[in-house]
């Protein structure tokens, strides 16, 4: 049994002249089953003139090349590569085209997630953002990269093309059975709450859910593009290696060890060499 998740996807203009906000999911081929699934969301910075090219080739690109990558990359690293090459490539084209005009430039946020064997990874920068919902309660994934202040929120302290290198935020986490997870631009959070984005989510199909989610935001006087991705778990497919990897990961370290104690099924017997660090 494969990876079981229903998908939904919904993006509108809204009350703005132009859509610089972009989305879409990747399911893996036969052969790319063990990548597990991709999803990505994007906002073009509204006064960047470019806003809406820099949105698009962002998730493009990387939904691209995901599947591309080799199988001994580990989920973070593969997802730190390809983030780091687009955001690269925006920087040097932003160089070109300040040039002509201060204002044609192209930028970004972005939030990824990855559900893949038992485990979800979210890679995210800037303010657009990730949210876990599981037995009725919606968690938030991802931290806002913009000014604390009122009048200044939405001015970015980090995005895609906007420096180089670009700092990535990471969280990976178990996926289980009946697990949902929503993307939204902050067209869609910027007048509704976790809850009701949770509650909404969840009506219906994906698709619908992610429809109902983005109506209702407008609904409740958002001005800006809305956007959300709506994916819910179903079944989950066999253990890997990569799950094994991870719960190693977050095994407790041993207190330190002596002659004669058990760790696992194991006894120290000797010490071999002490180093004052080792």
């Amino acid at each position: 049994m494969g990876l079981d998740v229903d998908v939904g996807v919904h993006c509108e203009r809204g009350a703005r002249p132009f859509n610089e906000d972009f989305a879409a999911v990747a399911l893996p081929a036969q052969q790319d089953g063990a990548r597990g699934l991709i999803a990505a969301i994007t906002d073009g910075v509204a006064n960047a003139g470019r806003g809406a090219e820099a949105a698009q080739t962002t998730v493009r690109s990387l939904l691209a090349d995901y599947f591309g990558a080799p199988d001994t990359w580990e989920t973070t690293v593969t997802l730190d590569r390809l983030i780091g090459a687009q955001n690269g490539w925006l920087v040097a084209q932003n160089r070109r085209w300040r040039g002509a005009r201060e204002s044609d430039v192209a930028i970004t946020t972005l939030t990824v997630l990855v559900l893949q064997g038992h485990s979800y990874t979210v890679a995210h920068v800037g303010d657009t953002r990730a949210w876990h919902i599981r037995g009725g309660t919606c968690s938030l994934l991802t931290d806002d990269h913009s000014l604390d202040h009122p009048d200044m929120r939405n001015r970015l302290t980090r995005a895609i093309g906007l420096d180089d290198p670009v700092r990535v935020d990471y969280l990976q986490g178990e996926l289980r059975p009946g697990d949902a997870f929503v993307l939204t631009s902050d067209g869609v959070h910027g007048v509704l709450g976790g809850a009701q984005i949770a509650q909404i989510a969840q009506q219906g199909s994906a698709q619908e859910g992610s429809r109902a989610v983005v109506r209702c935001a407008l609904d409740a006087g958002s001005r800006d593009n809305a956007t959300a991705v709506v994916l819910r778990v179903g079944e989950l497919p066999e253990g890997g290696l990569e799950d094994a990897l991870r719960r190693g990961r977050q095994l407790p370290v041993p207190a330190r060890l002596r002659v004669g104690d058990r760790l696992d099924c194991f006894q120290i017997t000797a010490r071999v060499s002490e180093n004052g660090v080792h």
